[in-house]
Parts: C-alpha cells; structure tokens; sequence
C-alpha cells in the first residue's frame, strides 16, 4: 500500500505529532511544580514539627523542675522525722526549709504541708515584690474541699498530681490581677499510712513566659485545655472559661475542635492564621496530669496557602504554556528561526550556568558513574585545599575519605557511593572530608545523582563547611550534662550514668557528699561566696577521682561520686581522703590571693551497689549513711552498713 505524503496529510501529521509533544511538556511541567510544591510542603511541615517540639521540650522541662521540688520534700527524712515526732522544733526546721526553697524559686507562689484532713500545717507564701514569709498558724486554712486537695488524697505513695491550668482563687475569688496557677501535689505516706501532702502552687505565668520566649517573630504559642479553653494565645479571650462556659475554641470553631479532639496532631485554618497543633501530657514517672493542646499560629497565612498558590501557578503554567504551544505549532514558517534562537539561549543558559557554579556559595563537585572527579568549583577548591587539576579523574572517596594515617573517615558506605548505587538523592548528609593539608573537615553534603544515560551519568556533591554548626551541637550537648557552677555532671547526668552502671552489672560504690552548715554560709557572706565555695570544693574532690569516675552535683551544696571496681573499704579510703581534703583545705573568699578564708567542713555517706538494688533503693540507703554522719557530729564519713535504720536515728 502506497502512504500519501501529500503536503495536507503531513500537515496533519505535523499538528498531531505537535499536540503531543506539546501535551508531554505540559504534563512534564506540572510534575516539576507538584514536586516543587511537595519541597516546599515538607519543609514548611519540618518547621512546624521543630517548633511544636521546643515548645514540648520547654513544657516539660519546666514542670520537671517543679515535679522534683515536691518530691524531694515529699520524701524529705525531716518530714518524716516530723510525722513521728510532732515537735515544735521540728516543725520549725521544716518551715526554715520551705521558705529557704521558696526564696530560691520565684516561680513558686505557695509551699504547703497539709495533713489527711487538708488542714495546712506550714504555708509559706510568696509575695508579688519576690519576699517569701511563713504564714501563721492562726491564718492557716482547711482545703479539704479543693479539687486538688482531694485528688491529692486519692493517690497512692509515689504518685504525682498536677492540677489543670487555672486562675487562682483565694477564699472563694479569683485573684486578681490574674494569677495563672499550677498546683503540684504529692501525698506523704509514713509505714503505708497517708499522713498528709505535699502542695506547690507554680505560677503559670513563667511557664507561658518560656513557652513565648521558644518560638522565633511571627510565630506565637497556643495554649488550650482539653475543653477548648483558652489559655494562651486567645488575645483577650485567654481565661475566660474561669467566668462563663460559653467561651472557647470548642465554641468559637466546634466542627474543627471536634477534628482536634479526635486526632493526636495537625493544623487548621482560622480565619487568615494556621493552627499547628499537638496533644501533650506532661509525665516523667508515675504522674497525674492534664492534658493539653499545645500548638503554634503562624499569622497571615492559611494552612493551605501554599498548595493554593502552586494550584494558581500551574494553572497559570498550564495556560501559558497551551497558548505558547499553540502559538509555535501556528507559525511553522518560524520554527527555524526559533530553533536559532532556542540555541542562543541555551548557550547563554551554560554561561549563566558556569558563573553560578563559580560564583556559589557552596562547593560543588561532579563525579562520574565510577566515583571519579569530573570538575570542581573554585568554593570546592578553597574548601578542600585541592586544585581542580590535582583532582580530575581521581577517585574522589581516596582522596578526601582516607585520613592523613590510612584510617577510614567514612567506614559505611559513602552518600556518594550511595547516590551512584541506588540513583536516589542522598540530603543533608553530615560527613568529614580530608582536605589536601590533611586537615578533616566536617561538612554538610547533599548528593544529587543525574540520569544516567551514553553521556551521562555521575552525581554533583554540594557541600559547605559544618565547624561552627558542630561545635555548637557538641557545646549544646555539655551544656545539657554540666552543671554550670561546679562543672560536674548535672543531676540528670548522673543519674542516667547511674542507671547504665547497674544495667551493665558492674560493681560500684557511691559516695554522696554534703557540705556542713553551707546555709550560714551563703546567710553570713552572700551567695555570690557561696557559690565560690562549691566551685572550689568540687575542684579539690576532682583532683582525686580518676578520670573514669563520675562526679556530679545532684543538689543546692549535695554531691555524689560514683567509683566502679572498688572494695567497700576501698570507697571508705576514698571519701575519708575527700573529708581530709575538705578539713585541711581552705576557700578564699575574694580571690586566689585573699587572705580572709573559709573553713568549710562535709559529711559523707558511702554505700555499695547490691545485686538487683534499684537507683532509689540505692541512693536511699547512701542518703540514710549521711544523715547520720550530720546527725552524729558532720564532718565524717558513715558507710550504709554501719548506718542505723530511720527508727534508730530518731
């Protein structure tokens, strides 16, 4: 059969076989922007995910603080000295302790010892001008009727209970100006007896504080009970659950407060702003708590705002491009001299495109299909030392992943070996180049492979220098396990090396350290002295540790030394040298060179780990050999062995 090429036949040809080469590109084009358009979703979705997480991490750390305070005093050996005793001398002390605690954390508007009746036995208030005092025992209240009270009652020994977030009310009115509160409870039990709680009301204020001061201009912090009460981030309609019902996002917004209740995370669009929200619960331990939504409201942009503008630049795309389509189909008598022009451009676009490769900010570097070196940019070369001529055709993983001593600086595989194995993009990488001085660099790399095909193939490697943003990552992470007075491990710190010492089962010992009469201290020179007493004590007990010890400071003036593959009269020879230390030792009080010096004595309780003994189990038994060295003159050392039991003590 004989084809007809006749000019109108290969006219028809020519609109089909263009519709369809145009139908492609315009197809291809939207798939470019719909994976623009998911770039740019993820990457607003990170944000969003990163600062939900700070303000989580600035909940719980906050209230972590106060869940230690009130356990500490819940399970406080003077209490229980004071249950059985019921002395006024006793309950003097107890008072003396609270108002010390009340004075260090401002954040605490009340400290509160009731009985199992909820009759206060000691409050101790706090003052707006930051002044702490003991409020007499004619003004003490009953608070057996309030809600926390009786939730405090109910709880078993070890359990905590914190209240929702509210405003506090005072004989029956709501403070004012407004004073948002949280009130932790934890009850005291003596012999399985419930003999009373342990009451702090935190004020909320800080906490709302810290959660503003997380987020980075426009972000703001929400903040809503699980009512859909505002608590923070409502502008004036913050608390007013406390005068009427009818308030709220469950009211102002019900159908998506109802999508909010049934799912742990997500965002919505309120009026021009973006809710990012999450359910949080604050636990560390065995806690009661609330439950919050915690969110964030990014200001002057819907939530999808962005998958509405890629919607209008498709359809813009789109349109365009049909009509430009259409138009070059219309004018074949152009279509050479478009071609002439389209060759133009390109050839302008492969200059442009080498200047910005010269000219960015990043090193840029091309491989082959075999890992070897097809050209660098001039950032890549002042980055690495090397000139592009040292490193064409070189196998680029011999050249920058072997050290200056053979070693591997990259064992796994490589991104860029990666990358040229499984064709997928390799983001973000933290890596370490040699670079030609032999120094190792730390950086951050993107591996981007290309299509492979007859002349093409390979990956270009972007990478910038990551010092100063590791640095910080490592200056982060002491800061996080240092207690920044003493430079010894935090209380965090030292516990968790406590915990992994008794999962390993290594045998150790531990020597809990407390300096003597240190509240005159700080009474009779002033904290900033104070302060210079514990850095320079915790000085001398490091200089005899080992380097494999761990030394942390796990209170106000209270310290504990953990010390593996040690005998008990071992660990007994080490605190006694520590107390010689402490006895002969003096701190000077202005200087290096002063000459006025403090004498400052401490008392230590020293206990062997025992198979199958828990932290607190632990800890208790070396708290219990301290005590007594306090109680039987300071200035000691007691071993847990020798320690008699509470009853004996009393």
């Amino acid at each position: 059969m004989k084809i007809d090429l006749s000019p109108r036949w290969g006219g028809v040809l020519f609109w089909l076989s263009g519709l369809l080469v145009l139908a492609l590109l315009l197809l291809l084009a939207e798939l470019g922007l719909e994976r623009s358009w998911q770039q740019a979703r993820q990457l607003r979705l990170q944000q969003h995910d990163y600062y939900l997480s700070r303000l989580e991490q600035q909940l719980q750390h906050t209230l972590a603080a106060v869940q230690l305070d009130v356990s500490r005093l819940a399970t406080s050996p003077l209490l229980q000295r004071y249950l059985r005793r019921q002395d006024a001398d006793t309950l003097e002390l107890l008072e003396q302790s609270y108002l010390a605690l009340a004075r260090l954390r401002p954040s605490y508007d009340q400290i509160r010892l009731l009985d199992a009746q909820g009759q206060e036995r000691i409050r101790i208030n706090q003052l707006a001008s930051g002044t702490s005092h003991v409020v007499p025992e004619a003004q003490l209240q009953n608070k057996a009727d309030r809600y926390y009270v009786v939730a405090g009652l109910a709880l078993p020994a070890g359990t905590r209970y914190l209240s929702p977030l509210d405003l506090n009310i005072e004989r029956g009115q709501i403070e004012t100006p407004y004073k948002p509160m949280l009130r932790m409870v934890m009850p005291v039990y003596q012999a399985a007896q419930l003999r009373g709680l342990i009451v702090i009301n935190y004020r909320g204020a800080e906490l709302l504080q810290n959660l503003a001061q997380a987020l980075p201009a426009p972000f703001s912090p929400l903040l809503l009970n699980d009512q859909g009460h505002w608590l923070l981030g409502g502008q004036d309609r913050d608390w007013q659950f406390m005068f009427t019902d009818r308030t709220g996002l469950a009211v102002e917004l019900p159908q998506q407060w109802a999508q909010m209740q049934a799912t742990d995370s997500g965002n919505l669009s309120a009026g021009t702003d973006c809710l990012v929200y999450a359910w949080t619960r604050f636990g560390e331990g065995p806690v009661q708590a609330p439950r919050w939504l915690l969110g964030l409201r990014e200001p002057g942009q819907t939530c999808d705002a962005l998958e509405r503008e890629y919607q209008m630049r498709t359809d813009r795309t789109l349109l365009a491009g049909g009509l430009a389509g259409l138009a070059l189909l219309g004018a074949r008598h152009l279509v050479r001299r478009r071609q002439l022009k389209l060759h133009r451009q390109i050839a302008d676009s492969e200059q442009q495109l080498r200047l910005i490769t010269h000219e960015a900010g990043n090193g840029l570097i091309m491989v082959d299909a075999h890992g070897h070196t097809r050209w660098l940019n001039p950032e890549a070369e002042r980055l690495l030392g090397w000139r592009e001529a040292e490193l064409l055709g070189e196998n680029l993983h011999e050249m920058i992943h072997i050290g200056p001593d053979g070693q591997v600086l990259h064992p796994d595989e490589c991104p860029t070996h990666r990358a040229l194995r499984t064709g997928q993009r390799q983001q973000g990488q933290r890596d370490f180049f040699r670079t030609r001085g032999g120094h190792i660099l730390p950086v951050h790399a993107t591996v981007t492979p290309m299509p492979k095909g007859p002349y093409t193939g390979g990956a270009v490697i972007s990478f910038g220098d990551d010092t100063d943003h590791l640095a910080a990552e490592n200056h982060l992470r002491r800061q996080a396990t240092t207690d920044e007075l003493t430079g010894c491990l935090n209380r965090r710190a030292t516990l968790q090396q406590l915990e992994r010492s008794i999962d390993t089962g290594t045998a150790f010992g531990v020597i809990m350290i407390d300096l003597d009469y240190f509240k005159q201290i700080n009474d009779e020179y002033g904290h900033p002295v104070g302060d210079r007493v514990l850095a320079f004590y915790t000085q001398e007990v490091r200089e005899l540790l080992r380097s494999q010890d761990t030394f942390g400071r796990i209170g106000g003036e209270e310290f504990l030394v953990l010390v593996e593959h040690l005998q008990a009269d071992d660990l007994l020879q080490l605190a006694e040298r520590i107390r010689h230390r402490f006895d002969t030792r003096c701190c000077p009080i202005d200087g290096p060179e002063s000459t006025q010096r403090l004498h400052v004595t401490a008392s230590f309780g020293t206990a062997m780990h025992q198979p199958g003994e828990s932290t607190s189990a632990l800890l208790a038994r070396a708290d219990r050999a301290l005590y007594w060295a306090k109680d039987s003159g300071r200035n000691r050392v007691v071993a847990a062995d020798n320690a008699p039991a509470l009853s004996a003590i009393d």
